[in-house]
């Protein structure tokens, strides 16, 4: 009895670990863009800026709507005074201070890039995926996706 009892509370505390992994966000929970539907864009060049974030600033999204499909895409990072995130990005008076705090926004700056190419290649921006470390510019990025999508209908 004692050896069903064991192996009773192993299986259970192996099938409540495997509840521990990753969990997956329902598609419910995807911001409205991933359900846009491009048949209703209209060619054009669009650009739209996400929120302000009084710390890490804000982000820019530039596509163009060809024959109903994203043919570009460029999304990058504005720093609260307006001045695009580039190679200092960071930095504290032009030098490196704290080199972990560094390769963090420089990973967030090239989740930038990441977000637009997969944008162009998935053409929705619910099957974006987010990027450890990155998720102010995701948020961002969806925002701004959002509000260039609705502008390519009107």
């Amino acid at each position: 009895m004692r050896k069903i009892m064991t192996g009773g509370l192993l299986l259970v505390a192996l099938l409540a670990l495997a509840g521990c992994g990753q969990e997956k966000k329902p598609e419910s929970a995807k911001p409205a863009a991933a359900a846009f539907d491009m048949s209703k864009a209209k060619d054009g060049t669009y650009t739209a800026e996400s929120a302000t974030d009084s710390h890490m600033g804000r982000g820019r999204l530039t596509v163009v709507i060809k024959d109903h499909k994203i043919v570009a895409a460029d999304f990058i990072g504005l720093t609260p005074d307006g001045a695009v995130k580039d190679n200092t990005y960071g930095m504290t008076n032009g030098e490196v201070k704290d080199e972990r705090k560094y390769k963090i926004a420089q990973s967030a700056l090239k989740a930038n890039n990441s977000y637009a190419a997969q944008l162009l290649e998935t053409q929705k921006p619910g099957e974006v995926d987010a990027i450890a470390g990155a998720t102010v510019s995701y948020d961002q990025f969806m925002e701004t996706a959002q509000n260039v999508l609705e502008q390519s209908q009107k």
